[in-house]
C-alpha cells in the first residue's frame, strides 16, 4: 500500500480562510439551507481552494481535513464561550469584556485537554458570537457528543496536578459547559430566498384572497339592499291592489244593498235593518264626496252642497223603491 502524505499544520491565515469560508456558506440564505452535509462541505472544500479567491492557497486542503480543523476551532471557541457565561453570572465587579475574557481562558485550563491555554485568538473575534452554526456536521450534533463527553469528564474527582487551588477566585467554581452554551441559541437561521419568495407570495395570494371576499361581500350586502327595497316596493303595490280590490267588492255589495226594493222585503225587521243600511250608505258617500270636492276652491262649495243634496236625493229615491207605497215611519 502507499503512504498517504500527511498534511502539514495549518497556519494563523488558513484558520482564518476556513473560517470566513465557513461563514459565508452557512449563513448564505441562498446555499446555506435545504443541502446535505456533504453539499455543504464540499461547497467548503471548492470555495476554500479556489485559486481566484483572494487568499492565496499554499497547500489544497481536501474536505475531510477542513471538516476536521473546524470542529477543533469550533469545539475551543464552544468552551471558551462556556466559560465566559460562567465568569459571567458571577457577576464580577468592574469587571471589562476583557478581563472577563482573561478570568475565563484561565478557567478554561481546567481541562485537560486545554491546559497549554486558548489558540485560536486569531480567529476569536469573527467566530465568537455565532450561535446556530455552531456545528460542524448537522449544526448542534457534534458539539453535542463533544461537550457530553467533556461534562463526564468534569465529574471525576480532580488530582493533585490540577491548577484550581492554584488559580486565586475559581477555587469553588466549575467549568460547566453545556449544550445550550455552545449550540443551543434562540438566534433563528436566516430565512432562505426561496421561503422568502414562497412566504410574499402566499401573503400576496392572502391579500388577494381577503380583497375579493371584501367585494363579494359588498356585492352581497348591494343585493340584500336592493332586494329588501324591492319587496317593500312589491309588498306596497300587493297592499294597494288589495285594498282597491276590497274597496271595489265592498262598493259592489253596498250598491246592491242601495239598490233593494225594500217593498219587496215581508219581515219589517229586515226593512228596517235594510233601510238603516242605506242610509249609513248614502252618508258615508256623502262624506266622501265632501272630503273630495274639499281640495277644490271657495266657489264650488255651492255647487258642491247642490250636488250633494242632488246625490243624496237619489239615494232617497232609491231608498224608497220603485212604488210610492214607502211607509212612513
Amino acid at each position: 500500500m502507499a503512504s498517504q502524505h500527511r498534511s502539514s499544520s495549518y497556519t494563523n491565515e488558513e484558520d482564518l480562510h476556513i473560517c470566513h469560508v465557513y461563514l459565508d456558506i452557512s449563513q448564505n440564505p441562498i446555499v446555506g439551507i435545504n443541502q446535505s452535509k456533504d453539499q455543504f462541505w464540499a461547497r467548503i472544500e471548492y470555495d476554500y481552494n479556489n485559486p481566484q479567491s483572494e487568499f492565496t492557497i499554499t497547500q489544497a486542503r481536501p474536505k475531510r481535513s477542513l471538516q476536521f480543523r473546524m470542529q477543533v476551532i469550533l469545539t475551543a471557541v464552544g468552551k471558551l464561550r462556556g466559560c465566559i457565561r460562567q465568569i459571567e453570572n458571577l457577576n464580577p465587579s468592574g469587571a471589562s469584556e476583557q478581563d472577563i475574557l482573561n478570568r475565563a481562558k484561565t478557567l478554561l485550563t481546567q481541562d485537560a485537554k486545554y491546559q497549554k491555554g486558548f489558540k485560536f485568538d486569531h480567529v476569536w473575534p469573527i467566530i465568537k458570537d455565532i450561535e446556530k452554526f455552531a456545528s460542524v456536521n448537522n449544526p448542534t450534533s457534534t458539539f453535542q457528543r463533544q461537550i457530553g463527553n467533556f461534562a463526564s469528564s468534569q465529574s471525576e474527582s480532580p488530582t493533585s496536578e490540577s491548577p484550581t487551588s492554584a488559580t486565586p477566585g475559581l477555587s469553588d467554581f466549575s467549568l460547566n459547559i453545556n449544550n445550550e452554551e455552545i449550540g443551543g441559541s434562540s438566534a433563528e437561521r436566516p430565512i432562505g430566498v426561496k421561503k422568502a419568495k414562497l412566504k410574499r407570495k402566499n401573503d400576496e395570494q392572502l391579500a388577494t384572497v381577503l380583497d375579493t371576499i371584501k367585494g363579494e361581500n359588498q356585492q352581497l350586502v348591494e343585493i340584500l339592499k336592493k332586494g329588501n327595497l324591492d319587496r317593500q316596493q312589491n309588498f306596497d303595490q300587493n297592499y294597494q291592489l288589495q285594498m282597491q280590490k276590497i274597496a271595489a267588492s265592498v262598493f259592489k255589495e253596498e250598491n246592491k244593498i242601495l239598490y233593494m226594493d225594500l217593498n219587496s222585503i215581508a219581515n219589517l225587521n229586515v226593512r228596517e235593518f235594510t233601510r238603516n243600511e242605506k242610509l249609513r250608505i248614502m252618508q258615508k258617500r256623502a262624506q266622501e264626496q265632501g272630503l273630495g270636492a274639499g281640495s277644490q276652491g271657495q266657489g264650488s262649495q255651492g255647487q258642491g252642497s247642490q250636488n250633494n243634496s242632488h246625490d243624496f236625493g237619489q239615494y232617497y229615491n232609491i231608498m224608497r223603491g220603485s212604488g210610492n207605497n214607502f211607509p212612513e215611519y
